[in-house]
């Protein structure tokens, strides 16, 4: 795996950076490798550069999880001056030779630089006990949390647990191939044992640091969660699983030792605001600020140039009134934000919220219209979420983007009690009740399976936008006959693969390149030659 052997060499040195101030971009101290991992302020820093490399593949993870979820434009009826992206990808057009992602999706440099971590910290006898325990915590998770947006998206994939130019250098390119796990349960099982290692060094120690941007013990119980409800719901090499009984309990447990250790917050708008970084309801956040790094939502906001004023009908109020730069024409006063718009909702998820009554509507989507607003193509979208805050006259799209958080923890559980077979209606409810605010809200009564499943999903549609969960949820959760919910196209926004045709792909294609620069690497089922 040339690929992975060249990620291997990479790493020349380590950035020093304070990790109680910033996640900085830009290395204070050079260290080479000889007198590196010498102190404990080079292992913090170390680690901040861990969660630096992390933040870097915000929008990875975004394109793994909810790019192809069904509720994006793909080229036509877009607003204003707009080159909308990844039009395959949003198609479900995926082949070998066109597989959208590519090299593994770049994860295999920060697997390495975890595993240098990992090394290098187990032999740091300099370190306090305690603080070499915690140390090893974030680093199994944040291992674990690369391999499981791996195993998400490909299946089977090679495993490198170790830096071997340090431990192992090969000397011959066969020796630095690395082939995929013969089994999907043999990658599957590692994820686990990463989780369990995170969680036995964490040693019931639940510290947040960096207000939540680094990853803590609360980190790993949610992703913990999300790895057996994946594992007790989702075939495996083929067949239905056979631990989910188990693999169900180890997630509820899980999912609520975090419930009962976080808070909602009253107003969902409240939880995504720049100025309220790292707040009750966060779990852990990837980290951006205004001066230091901006996360990737300005290629959803209309350019500055477009004539908004074309647009007869607006519904919500401005952002703020008379902001500072902002046109008059432009309706989300967002002053310098975007520049052309990239990514597009389709208006028809948002027409799936009350719009009236939920606050999650406005708080994420900003709607606008033309004349007539009855035709569908006079009606459009752009999201409101993660629109950043003002630096100076421009806006700096700075806010934190979660990876978990409080109303997730409420319906993983859900869907952990649906498929034991109990009511997940309460924890339905109370995702609703904060959403809708003051509003009367629609109290959900506890249903069929199929029913609470789908009622579940919904939720978690309305709820996690741009937030890189739907494909993800897509596939592991279920219609009345086990099968993933990816099939069902009678449902609106919700089936996007034809099973009789498409079910291979659920997995994508692993590129050429990749496949020719390493003969051990096979291609994935349905792709060969595609």
């Amino acid at each position: 795996m040339k690929k992975i052997l060249n990620g291997l060499f990479l790493l020349a040195m380590i950035v020093s950076m304070n990790a109680c101030k910033k996640l900085e971009l830009a290395p204070e101290d050079y260290y080479a490798s000889g007198n590196f991992w010498k102190t404990a302020a080079q292992v913090d820093g170390a680690m901040v550069g861990l969660h630096n490399q992390l933040r870097g593949f915000q929008f990875t993870f975004f394109n793994l999880g909810e790019l192809r979820g069904g509720v994006f434009k793909d080229a036509t009826g877009a607003t204003g001056t707009s080159s909308l992206n990844s039009a395959a990808i949003i198609r479900q057009d995926l082949r070998e030779s066109a597989p959208g992602i590519s090299s593994w999706a770049g994860l295999y440099g920060p697997i390495f630089q975890v595993n240098l971590f990992i090394y290098n910290v187990e032999k740091a006898d300099f370190l306090p006990e305690a603080d070499k325990k915690y140390y090893l915590g974030q680093a199994y998770g944040l291992r674990a949390y690369y391999y499981f947006h791996l195993y998400r998206t490909y299946g089977r994939v090679p495993l490198a647990t170790e830096p071997k130019v340090l431990t192992n250098t090969p000397t011959s390119a066969e020796q630095a191939y690395l082939a995929r796990t013969k089994t999907e349960k043999e990658t599957l099982d590692f994820i686990k044992a990463d989780v369990e290692k995170s969680v036995t060094n964490f040693n019931a120690n639940y510290t947040t640091k960096f207000s939540k941007g680094m990853w803590s013990l609360l980190a790993t119980q949610m992703l913990k969660a999300e790895v057996y409800l994946w594992s007790a719901k989702v075939k495996i090499d083929g067949a239905a699983p056979t631990t989910t009984t188990a693999d169900l309990a180890t997630a509820r447990t899980a999912v609520e030792d975090v419930i009962a250790r976080t808070a909602k917050l009253n107003s969902f708008a409240d939880v995504f605001k720049y100025a309220n970084k790292g707040n009750n309801e966060v779990i852990f956040a990837l980290r951006f600020q205004v001066g230091e790094a901006t996360n990737n939502y300005g290629q959803f906001i209309y350019a500055q140039t477009d004539p908004m004023s074309s647009f007869v009908s607006v519904g919500g109020a401005p952002l703020t009134s008379d902001q500072a730069g902002a046109s008059a024409a432009d309706p989300l006063k967002v002053a310098g934000g975007g520049t052309i718009i990239r990514y597009e909702y389709k208006y028809d998820l948002f027409a799936k919220y009350d719009t009236a009554t939920d606050l999650r509507a406005r708080a994420t989507f900003f709607d606008f219209y033309r004349t007539p607003t009855s035709t569908a193509t006079n009606k459009f979208v752009n999201l409101r979420k993660f629109l950043g805050t003002m630096d100076g006259t421009n806006r700096s799209f700075a806010d934190d983007v979660p990876v978990y958080r409080w109303a997730e923890a409420l319906l993983i559980l859900a869907e952990i009690k649906n498929k034991q077979g109990q009511d997940p209606s309460a924890e339905i409810n109370a995702v609703r009740q904060r959403a809708y605010g003051s509003n009367p809200y629609p109290v959900y009564t506890n249903g069929s399976f199929e029913a609470n499943e789908i009622a579940i999903f919904e939720e978690r549609g309305k709820e996690f936008v741009a937030e890189g969960k739907r494909w993800y949820d897509l596939r592991r959760m279920q219609d009345a006959t086990g099968d993933p919910l990816a099939f069902r196209t009678d449902l609106p926004l919700v089936g996007v693969l034809i099973k009789a045709t498409q079910e291979y792909k659920l997995l994508w294609p692993i590129d050429r390149t990749t496949l020719n620069q390493d003969p051990t690497i096979e291609q994935n089922p349905g792709y060969p030659g595609t």
